[in-house]
């Protein structure tokens, strides 16, 4: 009776604290961009100006299904694809749109990837870690001066498809979802096809690191016919899932993916290098300099941005080649700040920590079995259940993810850029940078499953 009453009882809670958490987020939100409460404030950004967006506003909806609009010069026509952004250009005033697009879209960002942790059992309080270490901080909130309407299109949409894979690829494969996240990572790609394709890999990583795993779960054994048969379909189901996720995503976002990457990134690089030299130097500019990680844990440390008076950036991101030598071109530019924290910083070291430890005493739970099965005692030492190997393997993944897109965030400043440089399309991709904001997602994911595994290990010492 008490097991059938509790029941109700937590998800009751559960339901109650979601909901608090909704309410918590917009709060923040409001909070962290108050100056555009006041009547008659508008949000400044350098490339995203009222004007461009005014421009695009009067030609929705009809540009969705091409057609001619007279407002620029002699008229001019087209198609432009059913984003994200556009949707919201559309359906909002402009002064709203501009003032609060870049809260709503991380609030938003926040939600799912708030879902997705607790897809994985983490706690509320782990969660709003994460997702304040993902979103609220470093240059997915700085970036906000510059504007990059697209990155902020690419960062929600990513975490809805971080939601939808980890529900396509779960213990029990799901079309629908599968679809859903293709259809969510179609829609990322409308957004900003660069950053777009580093947030592309990752997510396709993931879900075939889950559709592998939920493979190996089924533990198929060739000598068993008929259980081999039964056992196997999940990893059929996985297969049509990342098959569907794929086609899916490739159908609404390839026409955009192969226009874009003819008309501006092959077409830019082309006709702004020379030589294989000049190229990288060009696609590699924007390079993260390592020794600046310290703005990770010193907000200003390197200055808040260039052309700042109370704090201008003196580092070397942005710095044309050559220009210790000519002084031409730019001596550096960065328009956002990278200040991180030390504690989801010590939090994600923490869990990446906690798997090598807990892998060291499982191992000896498991040996000390042996030995008391060897000599005919009952079992007592407690090894992992599937809950904490499926936890192990998930911190596992994303501190790779973390370790990985960090080193090639540094771009020309570390060997690892030039080989991926060597991949077709990347090589017209400019600025490694820009895999500091999926270093960003990975990083929150792993402070959140820090801060709960914290929690955890203080609830059963008190027990």
């Amino acid at each position: 009776m008490n097991e059938s009453t509790n029941n109700p009882i937590s998800e009751s809670s559960a339901s109650r604290t979601r909901w608090l958490i909704i309410l918590g987020i917009i709060i923040f939100a409001l909070i962290m961009f108050r100056q555009l409460l006041i009547p008659g404030y508008c949000l400044f950004s350098t490339d995203d100006n009222i004007g461009q967006i005014k421009l695009s506003k009067d030609v929705l909806p009809g540009v969705f299904m091409g057609s001619l609009f007279d407002s620029v010069l002699l008229g001019s026509g087209g198609v432009m694809p059913v984003t994200w952004n556009a949707l919201l250009i559309w359906l909002t005033p402009i002064v709203l749109y501009i003032n609060w697009v870049h809260a709503f879209d991380l609030a938003l960002a926040s939600w799912f990837l708030l879902l997705f942790l607790r897809e994985r059992k983490v706690g509320f309080a782990a969660i709003m870690v994460g997702f304040l270490t993902a979103f609220w901080l470093g240059s997915n909130l700085t970036l906000t001066y510059p504007g990059h309407l697209g990155k902020y299109g690419v960062l929600l949409m990513a975490s809805v498809s971080l939601y939808c894979i980890s529900r396509a690829l779960s213990q029990r494969p799901s079309l629908l979802w599968s679809i859903l996240a293709g259809g969510a990572i179609g829609f990322m790609f409308l957004e900003q096809l660069d950053v777009a394709l580093f947030f592309g890999i990752i997510l396709g990583a993931y879900a075939l690191f889950l559709a592998i795993r939920q493979g190996l779960a089924n533990g198929i054994q060739p000598s068993q016919p008929r259980a081999l048969l039964r056992r196997s379909r999940p990893w059929a189901k996985s297969v049509v899932a990342l098959i569907l996720m794929g086609g899916v995503g490739l159908l609404l976002a390839a026409s955009t993916m192969l226009g874009g990457y003819t008309s501006y990134v092959k077409g830019a690089v082309s006709m702004q290098t020379e030589s294989p030299q000049e190229k990288w130097a060009y696609v590699t500019q924007w390079s993260w300099p390592p020794d600046e990680c310290i703005d990770f844990i010193a907000p200003g440390y390197m200055g808040w941005r260039s052309g700042e008076p109370a704090g201008p950036y003196w580092g070397r991101m942005g710095r044309s080649a050559g220009w210790e030598q000519t002084r031409q071109g730019f001596m550096n530019f960065k328009l956002e700040n990278m200040y991180l924290g030390i504690i989801p910083i010590l939090l994600a070291l923490f869990s990446i920590l906690a798997v090598v430890m807990g892998g060291k005493a499982n191992a000896e739970c498991r040996m000390q079995n042996a030995e008391l099965t060897e000599s005919g005692g009952s079992t007592w030492s407690r090894g992992w259940t599937t809950e904490d190997s499926e936890r192990r393997a998930e911190i596992i993944f994303w501190g790779c993810v973390a370790g990985i897109t960090l080193l090639l965030a540094f771009g020309k400043f570390f060997p690892l850029y030039a080989l991926f440089y060597k991949l077709p399309l990347v090589n017209s991709i400019r600025n490694p940078n820009k895999f500091l904001q999926v270093f960003q997602l990975a990083l929150g994911i792993l402070a959140a499953y820090g801060l709960d595994e914290m929690l955890r290990k203080t609830l059963r010492g008190k027990r």
